[in-house]
């Protein structure tokens, strides 16, 4: 009996955690190229000084600086003495930037940010501040090379924000999922509460 319960018990919090999790997953991670977009295009829309994360074909990962790029690879600067490496197309199972975050420090750097909106991608929820002192929270409806088009939250109008524009940039919760979260812990709190009063009331009879 004490074995079926406990079973119940953690299979109730599984999923109670898969939503929120799986939720949390779509927001933060970059959206997946299709499967006919080829590395050496990935890496040249990333283009040369972005930082990004290399996952090879063996399962080594490495991360640095892209320092150039040509037909048949690229060559990773990884801040070390003689640290720069070559690297083909074809050793690689995976590149993204090393963050979808973009904070300007002085003079923006709309190459900077133009990364990160489009390794985050069309779709994803995300919090912009503008060099205007303007913060908008909402969905990337459209991708240019110069600027970039988001629906903000609660408003049917979209708003075009010029990457020259851009204070700061990143990924952000929506309100739904942010519920979703709170809900499951509270749910899987509770659950873990009843299972040890159940527990210790059964205990010795059951």
């Amino acid at each position: 009996m004490n074995f079926k319960r406990d079973s119940i018990c953690i299979g109730l919090m599984g999923c109670m955690l898969l939503l929120p999790i799986n939720d949390v997953a779509a927001y933060a991670q970059p959206a997946t190229p299709s499967a006919t977009t080829s590395v050496k295009q990935q890496v040249e829309q990333i283009g040369v000084g972005a930082e990004v994360k290399v996952k090879l074909a063996g399962g080594e990962k490495v991360r640095g600086n892209i320092q150039a790029i040509d037909d048949q690879g690229f060559v990773l600067d990884r801040g070390q003495k003689a640290s720069h490496r070559r690297i083909n197309y074809d050793q690689v199972a995976q590149v993204t930037l090393a963050s979808l975050v973009y904070r300007a420090t002085g003079v923006p750097d709309p190459i900077a940010a133009s990364r990160v909106v489009e390794g985050l991608g069309a779709g994803h929820h995300i919090v912009v501040k503008t060099t205007e002192g303007r913060e908008y929270h909402g969905n990337i409806q459209v991708i240019g090379e110069d600027h970039f088009v988001m629906v903000p939250d609660h408003q049917t109008a979209s708003v075009q924000i010029a990457y020259a524009q851009v204070h700061y940039v990143e990924q952000n919760l929506s309100k739904g999922a942010k519920i979703a979260i709170v809900v499951a812990v509270v749910v899987v709190v509770a659950v873990v509460i009843a299972a040890v009063v159940v527990k210790v009331g059964c205990k010795g009879y059951c």
